[in-house]
This record gives C-alpha cells, structure tokens and sequence, in this order.
C-alpha cells in the first residue's frame, strides 16, 4: 500500500504580511487508540512570504492513512495480513471498511 499523492495549493491573504520568510514542516500525526491507529494529521509543509504562501499537504484521507498506519505498523508491511485482519467493519452491511487505494 502507498501513502497518498501530494497535493499543491496557494493563497494569497491581505491580512497577513510578514517581511521574513516562514517555513514550516509537521509530520503524519497518529496516536494508537484501543490497539488501532488514529489518523490526526498529515504530513505538510508550508512556505509563506509577504502575503502569499504556498502548502504541500500528504493526502487528507483519514481511513487511507489509517490503512497505511495499520499495514506498516502493526503489519510488517503485509498488506495481504493487513486486509485480512482489518476489525473495523459497516454498521448496516457488517462487510469490512477496507478500501482498495492506488
């Protein structure tokens, strides 16, 4: 299983200006919650400069982070076991919630 793509977006905000540039960097925040990973946030950067500023942000796909929390972590990278040992399940289907990403 992959991690999401990136994706790119601008802004350009009048009510903020600020004469140094400003970069920042956060990781992929998760926690470990009744021994399943939670997805908090993604992994982003960001590049501001006067008014304009550019985000890089790691998909916003909370269950396919936590898919790929699930495989690396708790699987050893096995997507086959990870599928197959997947608890969270469809309250009315009852079939499992897994999702097959690119």
């Amino acid at each position: 299983m992959r991690k999401p793509k990136w994706t790119l977006s601008a802004s350009c905000s009048g009510r903020f200006f600020q004469w140094r540039p400003r970069y920042r960097h956060n990781p992929l925040l998760w926690k470990d919650k009744f021994e399943t990973p939670r997805h908090e946030r993604s992994p982003r950067y960001l590049f501001e400069w006067l008014w304009f500023g550019l985000y890089l942000i790691q998909g916003e796909d909370d269950q396919q982070w936590e898919q790929w929390l699930w495989t690396h972590e708790y699987c050893d990278g096995d997507e086959s076991k990870a599928k197959d040992t997947w608890g969270w399940v469809d309250f009315k289907t009852k079939q499992s919630t897994w999702k097959e990403y690119e």
